[in-house]
C-alpha cells in the first residue's frame, strides 16, 4: 500500500489564501493509497477524498505546545506505516521537528516553499535550517526561494511551477469590455496594495472604473494596514474592498473582471496571479517572473516598476490594444498555465524523488 504524510499550514477549503491545499492532497490522492495530513490548523474538508485522513493540534494550544503535539503525531504516524516521502508546505518549523524522525525511519523530506523569504532574523535561521535538513526543495519560480544561491544544484532545488486548479479557472473569453479591475491577495504591506489603488485611482480609468479588492489580513500588523486601507479609500465609490473569499468560491465571483493588478517584488510569484490569468484576466504586474506568462512583445505594456506613478502610465495606455491582441494575450497566458495544474502536480513531485 502506497502512502505519502503531508504537512501542511491549514487544510480549509474556506481560506482564500490557503484553500487551494483541499486540491493539493485530492491530487495526491488519486495516486496514492492513503495520504495522511498533519495541519497546524483544520477548517471546512468535507470535499477531501475519503483516503486523505487529516490531524492536527488543539487550536487553542499555545505555539510551543503545538509543536510538540505535532512532532508527537509525526512519530506516532511514521512508526506505524511506511510512506514513500513527506512533503512539507512553506512551513520551516515542522521541517526542523520532523527532521530528526524522518532521518531515523529513511524517509524522504520534500519541503515545498515559494516565496521571498521572511524579514525576521530568527526566521530566516529556521528557514536556512529546513532548506538543509530537506532531502529535496521544490519552488514555483526562478526566483521563488530566496536561498538559491546555497543550494542552487539540479539534485537540491527545483523549480516545478504551481499547482493551480486550471480546468476550473479556465474561461473561453468570447467579449473583454475591459470596465473592471481586481486585486486578489492577502491584505499585507508586502502586497503594496495601497500603491496599486492609487496608482489605479491616477490613471484615466480611475474615475471611469471600477477595482475591487478580495482577500484579508492574517496577522495583527496586517490587519491594521487593512483598517487604514479602508479608511484612506473610504469617500472613493469606484473601490470596493470585498474582504476575504473562500478559495473554492472565487471562481463564481471573477467573471465581471477583465484585469487584475499584482504589484509583488520579485521572490513573491503569487497563485491568484495565475488563476486569473487561467480566467481570461489579463495582469498588471511588477515581478518579472510573470514575464514568461505573455507574449515577449506585451510584457512591457503591463510590467510596471512597482510605484503608483507608472501602474498608472500603464492602465492609461490599455486603450491603444486592439481587441485581437487582448485575444493573443489570453491565448497566450491560458496555454503558458495549462502546465501548471493541479491535475500534473504530484507526476512533477514525483519526477524530481
Amino acid at each position: 500500500m502506497k502512502k505519502v504524510l503531508i504537512l501542511n499550514i491549514s487544510t480549509d477549503s474556506k481560506n482564500t489564501s490557503l484553500g487551494f491545499a483541499i486540491s493539493w492532497l485530492n491530487a495526491f490522492a488519486k495516486k496514492f493509497d492513503e495520504v495522511h495530513v498533519i495541519s497546524f490548523s483544520i477548517g471546512n474538508h468535507d470535499e477531501l477524498e475519503e483516503n486523505v485522513i487529516v490531524s492536527s493540534v488543539d487550536n487553542k494550544l499555545g505555539r510551543i505546545s503545538k509543536l510538540i503535539n505535532i512532532f508527537k503525531l509525526i512519530n506516532k504516524l511514521t512508526k506505524s506505516n511506511k510512506y514513500e516521502f513527506c512533503l512539507c508546505h512553506m512551513s520551516s518549523l515542522m521541517v526542523i521537528i520532523s527532521s530528526p524522525i524522518l532521518k531515523i525511519r529513511k524517509i524522504k523530506s520534500i519541503f515545498w516553499y515559494t516565496h521571498k523569504g521572511p524579514n525576521d532574523y530568527l526566521k530566516k535561521i529556521f528557514l536556512l535550517k529546513a532548506s538543509i535538513y530537506s532531502n529535496k526543495i521544490i519552488t514555483a519560480s526562478k526566483n521563488s526561494f530566496p536561498y538559491k544561491r546555497f543550494f542552487n544544484n539540479k539534485s537540491k532545488l527545483h523549480v516545478i511551477g504551481h499547482a493551480i486548479k486550471y480546468n476550473e479557472f479556465f474561461r473561453k473569453v468570447n467579449s473583454f469590455d475591459g470596465k473592471n479591475f481586481v486585486i486578489i491577495s492577502r491584505i499585507s504591506k508586502s502586497k503594496r496594495i495601497d500603491e496599486s489603488i492609487s496608482g489605479f485611482l491616477n490613471s484615466e480609468k480611475g474615475s471611469s472604473h471600477k477595482l475591487s479588492v478580495i482577500g484579508g489580513p492574517l496577522s495583527s500588523e496586517d490587519e491594521i494596514y487593512f483598517e487604514k486601507l479602508k479608511s484612506k479609500y473610504a469617500s472613493h465609490e469606484n473601490i470596493s474592498f470585498l474582504g476575504s473569499i473562500p478559495h473554492k468560491n472565487l471562481i463564481n465571483e471573477i467573471s465581471e473582471f477583465s484585469f487584475h493588478i499584482n504589484n509583488t517584488e520579485k521572490g513573491f510569484y503569487d497563485k491568484s496571479v495565475l488563476e486569473m490569468m487561467s480566467h481570461g484576466l489579463i495582469n498588471f504586474y511588477s515581478n518579472s517572473d510573470y514575464d514568461e506568462l505573455l507574449p515577449e512583445e506585451y510584457q512591457d505594456k503591463f510590467k510596471f516598476d512597482g510605484t503608483p506613478e507608472s501602474l498608472s502610465n500603464k492602465i492609461s495606455n490599455i486603450e491603444n490594444l486592439k481587441i485581437e491582441e487582448i485575444n493573443k494575450i489570453i491565448n497566450f497566458s491560458q496555454s503558458k498555465l495549462e502546465k501548471q495544474s493541479v491535475n500534473n502536480l504530484v507526476e512533477r513531485v514525483l519526477r524530481i524523488i
